[in-house]
């Protein structure tokens, strides 16, 4: 038979009752002056009547404080064995049980956001083996049945057979970029203690990027407008990630203006932290799919995306560069009219 804390104090408190009656009533038989019961009576009273309101006192003491608190831990732990994590420890009297009752429900929070974040990376995992999946079939589909008909034969004329070959070429180069931005997304976790920032003036820096996306527009259908001159402050960054998102924010707009289409950067110094907008004046985004563009393998609409190509990670990896350099990065949009993005850079200084 288990004898638990509470049976124990009260054995122990037993003891401390009987054993002095018992002794009182000993000396009381032996001795010479022959004692008597009634004669003793009063005096045991007097000393046990203090006693077992001194003992009650002590015995709700401490089944209130550390009986009902201990209790409450062993139900919890016994909650966390099943995997439920949805409690509270109530104890939080200023005293060393107080302290481990706030201790263990810290515990608890860890190991429940621990285990949210878990469920998360595994849904995010699944997300990401079913778009790869799903972007490489594509493009892949479409070289396989190319290549079929060119090994049947059933092309006899050469401008059907070239426009075959650029058709396969085009769709190889889809399957090298997507691989390539793979690999750029992977590398950003696995580099992020590795890359070296330096200290660049924030003139220098901006022109050094974007010259050569403004030559990508000398033969360009669209437009692109750069709003100088830019603005003066020294930042900590690392250029080349920097660059790169420039480039994804403006191949992204670009997939998204028409031939007439204008996509306009703008530069500015707020609350001491360089902030930048790409703006197009393209088909927009729903208010829907806005706070979700951000995130890896996100398109708006299936469909228009895979029309328009991309895939789906370029905005992701803005993010992840714009967080590494402790910027924020956001969109704004109205459908029909076009959409911005904006991300801030801090002063390092």
């Amino acid at each position: 038979m288990r004898l638990g804390v509470r049976g124990k104090l009260i054995l122990s408190f037993s003891s401390m009752l009987v054993l002095p009656i018992v002794v009182a009533l000993l000396s009381g038989v032996n001795s010479s002056n022959r004692i008597s019961f009634s004669t003793l009576l009063p005096v045991l009273l007097a000393l046990l009547i203090p006693f077992i309101i001194g003992a009650l006192i002590t015995g709700w003491v401490i089944s209130r404080n550390v009986l009902k608190p201990l209790g409450e831990l062993g139900k919890a732990t016994r909650n966390i064995r099943e995997g439920n994590l949805d409690f509270a420890v109530s104890y939080r009297e200023n005293d060393e049980i107080g302290d481990l009752s706030r201790a263990f429900d810290e515990m608890k929070d860890q190991l429940k956001e621990l285990r949210e974040k878990e469920a998360a990376h595994e849904t995010a995992r699944k997300d990401l083996i079913a778009s790869i999946s799903h972007d490489l079939r594509t493009p892949m589909s479409s070289i396989k049945g190319y290549v079929e008909g060119l090994q049947d034969g059933v092309i006899h004329d050469k401008d059907q057979f070239q426009r075959y070959i650029s058709v396969i070429k085009n769709k190889t180069e889809n399957l090298d970029h997507l691989i390539e931005t793979l690999f750029q997304y992977s590398q950003l976790d696995i580099k992020a203690a590795e890359e070296s920032f330096s200290v660049w003036n924030s003139q220098e820096l901006l022109e050094t990027i974007i010259h050569p996306i403004k030559l990508e527009f000398m033969d360009a259908p669209m437009q692109l407008e750069v709003i100088k001159p830019f603005p003066e402050v020294n930042l900590l960054v690392n250029a080349n990630e920097l660059a790169q998102v420039f480039d994804n924010l403006v191949s992204n707009a670009k997939r998204y203006v028409g031939e007439e289409g204008v996509i306009a950067i703008r530069v500015n110094v707020d609350k001491q932290k360089l902030k930048v907008s790409v703006t197009d004046n393209g088909a927009g985004i729903t208010q829907k799919d806005l706070p979700f563009v951000f995130e890896q393998f996100y398109r708006t609409e299936k469909s228009r995306s895979r029309h328009f190509g991309g895939a789906g990670l370029g905005l992701a990896i803005c993010k992840k560069i714009i967080d590494k350099h402790g910027g924020e990065i956001w969109a704004e949009s109205e459908w029909g009219k076009g959409t911005s993005f904006y991300f801030t850079i801090p002063d390092s200084f």
